[in-house]
């Protein structure tokens, strides 16, 4: 089972976070640098993707239970 998300996407710059379009995962991008030493490009890093969006939701439904109690 392949735990890693295939996708890296290139993103305008690095003072943000973007989500992966794939899997939905927030991440910081990561400079590349070309083969002179200059910022070519930013991009998104390899990541894995399992258990995000279970961890999400979890704490969705904790908040909400939360808040019920309250």
């Amino acid at each position: 089972m392949d735990d890693w998300c295939d996708q890296q996407d290139l993103v305008p710059g690095g003072d943000l976070i973007y989500r992966c379009s794939k899997c939905g995962k927030r991440l910081h991008p990561r400079k590349i640098f070309g083969s002179d030493g200059e910022l070519a490009e930013w991009r998104l890093p390899p990541h894995k993707k399992k258990g995000h969006k279970i961890r999400a939701i979890k704490a969705r439904k904790r908040k909400r239970l939360n808040e019920k109690a309250l």
